[in-house]
């Protein structure tokens, strides 16, 4: 029972935030697109690098949603640094996590995980500039003109709402359940403080960023996680680490990373990414207080957030998330008439609904394709059609990142 309890006053507790953050992430998808971001992102300059960056700050693009982005605006003249600025600060924060961060550990820490974001895009952007000149690209990746669109016919009222209310959360539903999940069941078996030994300092980042590095975990998801790490005695610090370097980057950025910047710049974007991250905790630890962070937010919140309110919040994420599960893992297979030929590739390296959707489009665009599924769950691309090319199909599986298992 205190389980089920302890998991309703977190969910309920997010719910305001998570809600306005859906709404502001789905206007931003509609108004800040590709095109607009492409549009300053040229040459080689560290302007571009900083914009890159401010662009990158808020939209709610998980480690492998942005990568069909990256390649995109690569492909469209943004220069390398640029590109890895885009890469490092998107994932990081999002305007969905940067609201559920008030909601959870409170408004300073809020404020300082963009700050960090955009340390972190700088000075990766900076160093691959300075230290990386080899303009060509040994394995450029290619991501068709309108992989990242959505559907014209709409108008953009409606397409921000299905995106920040259908589209976004299927891709955090999975990982924020288990993310609430690990925190409930973690408050009641782990004593309170039980980290607070080794849970400080420089021994207490390293350990969150073995933990974080490898791991696929979105910006908004790591929040409870991250709740739970600073309860059990692991500082704000440490956490910080945690909240930047798990939603940065995982094993199949790094590996797509090596294909759109190549071997030396992917080792300066991981570097990038632990050298801001620890800096950020350190400087964290310094400077603020821990209890004054975290208090805050929970007693502010009281103030202008009522009770009815939250709990009518809580009522509408938990529509938002059971429909995000029904698209996510019951969503219809494709339709394969008679006079069509169905086949499917086994592929690795797909983890959201962006990896699924730049898999569809690019593969509808070859002749004889009629019609597309990629399940990014089952790790299969399911397609249907006549007189085309599976070697065609493979390329473009493999141009776009991914694996194929034969």
């Amino acid at each position: 029972m205190d389980f089920l309890l302890s998991i309703w006053n977190l969910f309920k507790e997010i719910s305001p935030y998570l809600i306005l953050g859906f709404i502001i992430s789905g206007f931003l998808s509609v108004y800040l697109t590709v095109d607009t971001i492409k549009k300053y992102l040229g040459g080689d300059s560290y302007l571009s690098i900083f914009t890159a960056t401010i662009f990158g700050i808020p939209l709610p693009l998980c480690s492998c949603g942005v990568i069909p982005v990256s390649a995109y605006l690569r492909k469209h003249g943004a220069s390398k640094g640029a590109t890895a600025s885009f890469l490092i600060s998107t994932p990081q924060t999002g305007v969905d996590s940067i609201f559920i961060t008030y909601g959870l550990l409170g408004p300073v820490l809020a404020i300082y995980r963009p700050i960090v974001a955009l340390f972190s895009g700088v000075l990766g952007g900076v160093l691959i500039k300075n230290f990386d000149q080899n303009l060509e690209d040994s394995n450029s990746l290619e991501c068709e003109d309108d992989c990242c669109d959505d559907l014209e016919s709409q108008s953009k009222v409606v397409k921000a709402l299905k995106y920040g209310f259908e589209r976004l959360p299927v891709d955090i539903v999975s990982p924020l359940l288990i993310g609430l999940f690990i925190s409930a069941l973690a408050g009641i078996l782990i004593p309170s403080n039980y980290f607070e030994l080794y849970g400080s300092g420089i021994v207490g980042m390293i350990i969150m960023l073995f933990l974080g590095l490898p791991t696929y975990i979105c910006a908004t998801a790591s929040v409870p996680i991250a709740y739970m790490l600073y309860m059990k005695g692991f500082s704000l610090g440490a956490v910080l680490v945690f909240l930047m370097s798990g939603p940065a980057t995982n094993a199949t950025t790094i590996s797509v990373c090596w294909k759109i910047l190549g071997k030396k710049s992917t080792i300066i974007y991981l570097l990038s990414i632990i050298i801001s991250s620890i800096i950020g905790g350190l400087l964290l630890d310094y400077f603020i207080p821990n209890v004054v962070l975290v208090n805050s937010s929970n007693d502010l919140a009281g103030h202008w957030i009522g009770a009815n309110f939250e709990i009518l919040c809580a009522i509408l994420l938990a529509v938002v998330m059971m429909n995000a599960l029904k698209i996510k893992y019951f969503k219809n297979e494709i339709q394969n008439s008679n006079s069509s030929v169905h086949q499917v590739i086994f592929v690795d390296g797909m983890t959201c609904s962006h990896c699924e959707e730049s898999v569809n489009k690019t593969l509808l665009k070859i002749d004889g394709v009629d019609s597309v599924n990629a399940n990014a769950k089952d790790g299969v691309v399911n397609f249907s059609g006549k007189n085309y090319s599976i070697d065609e199909i493979k390329k473009n599986i493999l141009d776009l990142g991914f694996k194929i298992n034969e």
